[in-house]
């Protein structure tokens, strides 16, 4: 694989889907196996609830110096949460546990969420995920990468089954919470 991605040009490296935190001990030989390699970033994909829920496995990413952290945070209240991701509501506050270990240990993150599609999310449920953000960091609603629903089938099924019916294509977005930020309104 690496030569096929030297041949190809790519420069950066990214783990995403299936959450690839969950078995800590292979993720950071993974880790290991990028420091030790020509590429310069490894991006990981999380939604955040083992950093959240495991301080000592944030110390253990932070030190490696290619890792970038992408927390996708799914809701903006534990029942949202619940109803969109089918975790319990106590696990809410994880994802927020971990971007604030993420910060008390120096590591490079951004923090993504399904923001800025008004099919999923409510300007209630907007307005409290930016509010709890600007509560840990409020730099961090500058740099949320603010994101809409990909029609891929599995994401569409699960949806539904959470009660989402999802017209295509898509007809507005909402405005970006850093424009909210601005305002004053967060």
């Amino acid at each position: 694989m690496r030569d096929n991605a030297k041949r190809k040009g790519i420069r950066k490296l990214r783990i995403s889907g299936g959450e690839p935190t969950l078995v800590g001990g292979h993720l950071l030989q993974i880790l290991d196996l990028v420091e030790e390699s020509e590429f310069p970033l490894f991006i990981l994909e999380t939604n955040g609830i083992l950093l959240g829920a495991d301080k000592g496995y944030v110390r253990e990413i932070s030190k490696y110096e290619k890792v970038h952290v992408r927390i996708s945070l799914k809701a903006g209240t534990p029942e949202d949460f619940t109803r969109k991701a089918g975790a319990i509501p106590e696990a809410f506050e994880l994802p927020f546990r971990g971007i604030e270990n993420l910060l008390d240990y120096g590591v490079s993150f951004h923090v993504a969420a399904m923001t800025a599609d008004p099919r999923i999310v409510t300007k209630r449920e907007r307005l409290a995920l930016a509010r709890k953000l600007a509560e840990i960091d409020p730099r961090l609603l500058l740099e949320l990468e603010e994101e809409v629903v990909d029609p891929y089938s599995t994401t569409l099924r699960r949806l539904e089954l959470a009660g989402y019916r999802l017209e295509w294509p898509l007809r507005r977005m909402y405005a970006p919470i850093s424009r909210l930020m601005r305002k004053g309104i967060v």
